[in-house]
């Protein structure tokens, strides 16, 4: 490990990271948890076209996406913090 001018340790892994690496991780999740509740939006208001059961499926469906989407982002953040 190494030292910054502040006296704050480093780690010389992150120093040698590409940006583009460190970007796509922060934009991996910003994308997946709006894109899992928009999935889940949409397959309620399919749904509810199909059976006929407005919009009982759309906020069920929606609701249940939100909060895999949550599971998902904590999953996600444990995972990229480590």
């Amino acid at each position: 490990m190494s030292q910054h001018g502040n006296g704050q340790p480093s780690d010389d892994r992150d120093d040698k990271t590409p940006n583009f690496v460190k970007v796509s991780k922060y934009l991996a999740i910003g994308l997946e948890f709006p894109s899992t509740i928009f999935g889940g939006l949409i397959l309620g208001y399919l749904l509810d076209q199909y059976f006929d059961s407005s919009p009982w499926l759309t906020l069920s469906a929606t609701l249940l996406a939100l909060v895999g989407g949550f599971v998902r982002l904590i999953y996600m953040l444990r995972r990229f913090s480590g």
